[in-house]
């Protein structure tokens, strides 16, 4: 098979190393923009995992390609998931299976009306960063990937042999709000407060409860089958993290670049509002970064 990875930042680089273990039966092809492709296409991408790094080599690495892909792991930002797609209209079928893994609970949404290829959801936990070009640091051990069990025997002989840890999830949606319970809160308030996600529960807790609260009672408004204690499984994560851990969306604000205050934190405050819920602590740090 031909196997895409698009996007080669923390997620799509992490994954995307592990997966060139498959290269002697599938064709592992990294999609990237810039100095981030001119680097792995000369040295390889370099995973900095803890203390250790390793160099990883794909089949190959393209700004683009017209070859029909099998799968697309498309780990781009929510914001630049739309170019990537109309960027690879002509390596997609109907036979395509495009795996969005975004911080967001609205990806197939937006990419239903631009594609024809089969669309499965699906998260990931991992706090890695581009730190240079061709190199991705993972700054702790965790990592899980959660995937839609309509897909399972499809990929779970892939990840298997590239030794990632995989969950196979009948509710999908659920698996991906509790993803996005934890990185909206926590991408909101170490955006707000310029401090790393360890810091911010050591400092803020009861601030983070209280904004894990509003973003649970959306979801609950929603319709999404998800648990009360989901935020002190949350909390518990937050503490367990580097205090100096960043978000990616704290990243991209102190970059000054495109960012995901829209889908992480802005999202909230739209759905509360169309269920007459009050979210006052996400509507500060929204009109705060806005």
């Amino acid at each position: 098979m031909k196997i895409a990875i698009v996007g080669l930042g923390g997620v799509g680089g992490y994954i995307g190393a592990k997966l060139c273990a498959l290269k002697d039966e599938h064709e592992i092809i990294f999609i990237a923009r810039g100095e981030h492709l001119q680097a792995i296409q000369q040295d390889g991408l370099h995973i900095l995992d803890i203390d250790e790094e390793t160099t990883y080599y794909p089949s190959s690495a393209l700004e683009s390609t017209s070859e029909t892909l099998d799968i697309i792991f498309l780990c781009t930002k929510i914001y630049h998931s739309k170019e990537a797609i109309k960027s690879l209209s002509q390596a997609i079928s109907k036979d395509t299976l495009l795996i969005p893994i975004a911080n967001g609970v609205n990806s197939q949404e937006l990419l239903a009306p631009l594609t024809k290829a089969t669309l499965s959801a699906a998260c990931v936990y991992i706090v890695s960063h581009k730190t240079k070009p061709g190199f991705i640091k993972k700054a702790t051990k965790v990592f899980a990937l959660i995937l839609d069990a309509r897909f399972q025997e499809l990929l779970e002989p892939l990840f298997i042999r590239a030794g990632l840890r995989v969950k196979f999830a009948d509710d999908i949606e659920k698996e991906i709000w509790k993803k996005f319970l934890f990185i909206s809160a926590m991408g909101s308030l170490t955006s707000y407060y310029e401090k790393g996600m360890g810091t911010i529960y050591k400092e803020h807790e009861d601030e983070l409860r209280s904004l894990l609260q509003e973003i649970y009672s959306v979801a609950k408004a929603q319709g999404i089958n998800l648990e009360e204690q989901e935020i002190d499984k949350a909390l518990h994560t937050s503490s367990k993290l580097p205090l100096d851990a960043p978000t990616s969306m704290w990243l991209d604000i102190q970059a000054k670049g495109n960012n995901e205050l829209e889908s992480l934190s802005h999202y909230i405050i739209l759905k509360a509002k169309e269920y007459k819920l009050s979210v006052p602590i996400m509507q500060k740090i929204y009109d705060k970064l806005k």
